[in-house]
């Protein structure tokens, strides 16, 4: 009888412990982005989109990576999607460190290293092919 006690408690503990968690997903904003920031460690990062063929501004899907690994896992620190009049994505103040940027659009991609440094900022643009 102890046992059966034991279970019937411990069920809905398992239950809602092996239920589905939400996945991430990009159409959703990446989290939190951080515009203001006045420490020494944090530099600001913008990605600007061009068709490599046409050099014209281009809308595209933005993603920031901390690893290599990370992008064949699909793990992505932020996500941004650029406006093709713009084609700017502010990833505001990050730590000081190195990040992998992935642009895709139609079929088209670019993956670039940038560095991000204390109190600077950095415009990084990526071409498209």
């Amino acid at each position: 009888m102890n046992k059966l006690k034991v279970f019937l408690f411990a069920l809905p503990i398992i239950w809602v412990s092996c239920t589905r968690t939400e996945t991430v997903n990009p159409e959703k904003d990446s989290g939190s982005i951080v515009l203001n920031d006045s420490s020494e460690f944090n530099g600001r990062l913008f990605v600007y989109t061009y068709d490599f063929f046409t050099n014209n501004r281009l809308a595209a899907d933005v993603y920031l990576y901390t690893q290599y690994e990370d992008i064949q896992r699909d793990l992505f620190l932020y996500y941004k999607r650029t406006q093709s009049n713009t084609a700017e994505a502010d990833f505001g103040y990050l730590l000081q460190g190195n990040y992998y940027v992935v642009s895709r659009s139609n079929n088209r991609s670019d993956t670039s290293l940038v560095q991000v440094l204390g109190k600077r900022e950095v415009k990084r643009n990526v071409y498209l092919k």
